[in-house]
């Protein structure tokens, strides 16, 4: 090799340098990167929220009707709901301010580094804090939403006099001190440049704004309702032990899930074409989106040859003649009925994974493999108590709304695009041409909805009863602290219904 090659290859080393990174460099990178995306989307839900709770039309006319009359239940379940979606993003962003806290002590010499971790904290404190302010403001203009507020709410795991401690946790003169200091430790720790920054902007702008007009006043107001034997007591529900969870797991585990690939196996090996699979999923956002432990739900539809058993019912081939298919065939109607989404069904997802699965996701209502769909922190399979011929009505209806986009109003009142569990409601719905399911009608945020959660809540109510609808087929019971999903009986799915969002927190406490 000449030594005009080898200079060659020295210069271009040196030059290339600076842009290769080291492993722990983009590890780094996509840890920041990770918790910057998980503080904008909780900031982002959380300037959806409060400016629906002051401005929003729902809300706009609870506050005009309030002055002169009572909430109503499904008035006050509103304000409820909307009190649990804050305090959900609120405690996501607590353990992202306490992570960051964790990291940033072992960094000694990397300048940089701090800066962006300061920033991913400041930009997470100042989401809670001005959501919080925020929110607060939007329930003094409602009467008797103190009363509502405080009062205790199993389903989130919430004590009585919880909203109390939360006015008094950012109403008071201690806050006001603590935002200071960050305010001061950013002349240290510089706010880096980062998609963060423009929130952070805005957050500072209405929280200086609001302690130079109004912070004060709210303030001596607020204290004067707050009794001496709370100002110890921590507001929010199980934050002692967040710290401790924090030392031996991390804040969301990216696509990782307790539930493995074995396990599905088995679940397969269980599975009957028309079963309903429940699902849960720790640290995803959407669980925000529906009250309750249980967030998902998702049809098994199966493939041909798990369909069979309905092409071999006598009920199902008469039925399948009426419909105009001579050979009595169940796969013909649907193949005749459905026929770009029949082919679609036969298909394969990026793992060539046999589409097995119909379930509506952000992207809308859509095909997914066992494989996927079952790869979850938590899963319940349950059987519908109906004829196979009223099984095979209802595949086919499922088989309709593929395609459509999600709902993301919850809004049951329109089948124009669908939720989760409303591709379930309408699979199952009771026609005249079909016996059904009956599902229990609840209302979130002043619409009416089916959730997975209450599925669960009817079918625990109406077990060993001659309501109940459905047959545990299998439940896998996650736990996050131990990593690890665990087959269980139906004893304990009949708990989980009222497990409080947080429940991975106390799962594993003493009692």
């Amino acid at each position: 090799m000449s030594l005009k090659t080898i200079f060659s290859f020295i210069l271009l080393t040196v030059l290339a340098l600076p842009f290769m990174a080291s492993a722990d460099e983009f590890r780094e990178r996509t840890f920041i990167d990770h918790y910057t995306k998980l503080t904008m989307e909780n900031r982002d839900r959380l300037e959806t929220l409060t400016d629906n709770v002051q401005n929003g039309e729902l809300f706009q006319k609870m506050r005009q009707k309030a002055r002169i009359s009572s909430l109503t239940n499904d008035e006050r379940q509103m304000l409820r709901e909307a009190w649990g979606q804050l305090l959900y993003s609120h405690l996501q962003l607590n353990l992202v301010i306490d992570k960051l806290s964790s990291y940033e002590k072992e960094i000694v010499d990397d300048e940089f580094l701090k800066d962006d971790y300061f920033t991913i904290q400041y930009a997470a404190y100042l989401a809670q804090y001005k959501s919080a302010i925020a929110f607060i403001r939007a329930m003094r203009t409602i009467p008797t939403t103190d009363k509502v507020l405080n009062e205790s709410f199993a389903e989130l795991g919430l004590e009585s006099r919880t909203f109390a401690r939360f006015k008094f946790e950012y109403l008071n003169i201690k806050k006001f001190t603590e935002y200071s200091g960050y305010r001061i430790q950013g002349l240290t720790n510089k706010v880096s440049v980062s998609p963060l920054s423009l929130g952070i902007e805005k957050d500072e702008d209405y929280i200086g704004k609001f302690n130079r007009y109004k912070g004060f006043l709210y303030t001596m107001k607020n204290a004067g309702r707050i009794t001496a034997h709370l100002l110890f007591k921590i507001y929010f529900p199980l934050q002692k032990n967040i710290s401790e969870w924090m030392g031996d797991e991390r804040v969301a585990r990216g696509n990782e899930f307790l539930i493995n690939q074995e396990q599905i196996k088995i679940i397969h090996s269980k599975l009957r074409a028309g079963d309903v699979l429940i699902e849960r999923r720790e640290w995803y956002l959407s669980n925000i989106g529906l009250p309750g432990f249980w967030p998902h739900a998702a049809l098994y539809i199966g493939r041909p040859e798990e369909r069979a058993y309905l092409e071999q019912d006598p009920e199902v081939i008469e039925w399948v003649k009426s419909e105009g298919i001579e050979s009595g065939s169940f796969e013909e109607l649907l193949a005749s009925r459905h026929k770009e989404t029949y082919q679609e069904s036969l298909g394969q997802d990026e793992s060539k994974h046999d589409y097995r699965v119909l379930e509506a996701m952000s992207e809308g209502v859509v095909y997914t493999s066992l494989e996927h769909s079952a790869n979850a922190d938590s899963l319940a399979v349950i059987r519908p108590r109906l004829s196979n011929l009223d099984i095979a009505k209802g595949l086919l209806t499922s088989l309709t709304y593929q395609g459509r986009p999600y709902d993301f109003n919850f809004d049951f009142r329109t089948d124009s695009t669908v939720v989760c569990s409303e591709l379930i409601y309408y699979t199952y719905q009771p026609t005249k041409e079909k016996n059904g399911l009956y599902f229990p009608v609840t209302t979130t945020m002043g619409r009416p909805v089916v959730t997975p959660n209450n599925i669960i809540k009817e079918f625990t109510e109406t077990y060993g009863t001659d309501k109940q609808q459905y047959d545990l087929v299998v439940f896998l019971d996650g736990n996050d602290k131990k990593r690890e999903a665990v087959f269980s009986d139906i004893e304990m799915l009949k708990t989980t219904w009222n497990r409080p969002k947080w429940f991975i927190f106390t799962q594993n406490k003493k009692k």
